[in-house]
């Protein structure tokens, strides 16, 4: 296979724990992914669905991940509410999928909630003993929205979103990432560990190998690394060319950027598993979701910028298929990956400087890790 044309990569900052090397374990043992989910995911700002997705009173989303069921709801008021997914009788699943609705109704007893989680109604009441109502409401879940996004914290002492994000809202502010809407998304088993998933999205020391034929024929240099405590993102400069600065300018709005954000690629990952892409005019939105230690679920969307139209219109659907093709390449490689390392003839894994946001990663890991829940 061509590796495209020859790359360097800078040698990477490290104000983060720098971890070289990694137990294959990690990627097959389920006691070590319940660990992951008790210690990380169920401790963390995760997102639960868009912000579009609950835009008006009554529309309703429900997150299913990690053995949870969280339903989250736009009230009367307009404001965006996350509770458990529940009935307060007999702890039925009250929704499904996504939608609108006047009313949270129990469909095994009928027991009616209104969008604020309040019990509004139970059916020939006299028939319970010493039922409370207004203390029956649902369990509420700790809920916020930034970017776009509404995220979920199932840990009630962590520290709100945007202390967690740190100064990510405003470097990433002109973008307005609420603009975007997707043209195409995904959501499927892969049989790999979340973290390969997450590791391979953001590895430059693969990219001559597997996508020779396409990225390494338009990048020379690696990405620069910048760490904001548990996330961090990667800079990087595709297809320089002369006519890209003009198809850029045609194609940009939001702002003000700056240079490199009008012209480069910029990669995050904001722990523990939500990747994005973004350009003036796309969003790449990319989770990983753990279903055993060898599988996860992978949801995947390319987004536009709301109103595009005539050249943009036209770039955002074109990087659209050429990010489908790229995924697909990533995708078959980590299923060779995952078939050899479940033999256990590879006992450790050694990472590249070229992984250096791999190192990142797992060093927040091992940090949420060694500080369990109390």
């Amino acid at each position: 296979m061509s590796e495209g044309r020859p790359h360097r990569s800078p040698l990477p900052n490290r104000p983060w724990r720098q971890v070289r090397r990694i137990p294959s374990s990690h990627y097959v043992d389920e006691a070590h992914l319940e660990r992951e989910r008790t210690e990380v995911f169920k401790r963390t700002w995760l997102v639960a669905c868009l912000e579009w997705q609950v835009e008006r009173p009554g529309d309703y989303a429900v997150f299913d991940e990690l053995g949870e069921s969280i339903l989250v709801v736009r009230d009367d008021r307009g404001t965006v509410r996350a509770m458990h997914n529940s009935c307060r009788h007999r702890g039925s699943r009250l929704m499904e999928g996504c939608g609108r609705s006047s009313s949270i109704d129990c469909p095994y007893h009928g027991w009616s909630y209104g969008l604020d989680g309040s019990l509004q109604r139970v059916p020939r009441e006299e028939g319970f003993e010493k039922l409370s109502i207004n203390k029956m409401a649902l369990k509420p879940v700790r809920c916020a929205t930034w970017g776009g996004f509404v995220w979920v914290n199932l840990d009630p002492e962590a520290p709100p979103l945007l202390e967690s994000l740190g100064t990510l809202p405003e470097e990433l502010a002109p973008y307005r990432l609420e603009e975007m809407r997707p043209i195409g998304t995904r959501d499927e088993h892969i049989p790999a560990n979340w973290k390969a998933m997450l590791e391979n999205a953001m590895d430059f020391y693969h990219v001559p190998f597997v996508h020779g034929r396409t990225i390494s024929r338009h990048v020379s240099e690696g990405p620069d690394l910048h760490s904001y405590g548990d996330h961090s993102r990667q800079r990087l400069a595709i297809a320089s060319y002369g006519w890209r600065q003009r198809l850029d300018r045609a194609c940009t709005r939001g702002g003000p950027y700056s240079e490199t954000q009008a012209s480069s690629l910029h990669k995050y990952l904001i722990f523990p598993n939500l990747l994005i892409n973004v350009l003036p005019y796309h969003l790449t939105v990319m989770q990983a979701w753990p279903v055993d230690a060898q599988t996860c679920r992978l949801r995947y969307s390319f987004n536009k910028r709301k109103g595009a139209r005539g050249i943009e219109l036209a770039r955002v659907y074109a990087t659209g298929a050429a990010s489908r093709y790229i995924l697909k390449e990533d995708i078959d490689v980590l299923l060779r990956f995952q078939r050899g390392i479940a033999t256990g003839r590879v006992a450790e894994q050694h990472l590249h400087d070229e992984e250096a946001a791999a190192s990142h990663f797992h060093g927040a890991l091992e940090r949420w890790m060694a500080q369990p829940a109390t």
